[in-house]
């Protein structure tokens, strides 16, 4: 019973850490039209998505351990690493991170469950 509330509570910052993401990506959109976006600003914007890949990476691992599905932390994965790749990737880097977060914050076990 204690392992399960420790795994919400890991899932509700992965998952809010996700759809901050989202809202960092979308606000890049802004600086890179607003002509405003430069070298210190894109470090910025991704540090916070390769921080975002290692979270994720991290939270695989323990759903591996914990045997609980593993589709949102994996999607959270590809979704930080498209924007950590190059920003011109935003909008599938946004949507994968916003259903990244809805399955990490609708965690169940795994079906293969010994």
């Amino acid at each position: 019973m204690e392992k399960k509330n420790e795994k919400n509570k890991f899932d509700l910052w992965i998952g809010g850490i996700n759809l901050f993401n989202c809202i960092l990506f979308i606000a890049s959109w802004f600086a890179i039209f607003g002509a405003t976006f430069t070298t210190r600003m894109a470090m910025f914007y991704y540090l916070f998505a390769w921080a975002g890949v290692i979270i994720n990476a991290i939270a695989v691992v323990q759903a591996h351990n914990l045997k609980i599905s593993l589709v949102g932390p994996i999607l959270g994965v590809i979704g930080n690493a498209l924007y950590g790749f190059t920003a011109a990737l935003a909008l599938p880097a946004v949507i994968i991170n916003i259903v990244s977060a809805f399955f990490i914050f609708m965690q169940h076990d795994n079906k293969k469950k010994e």
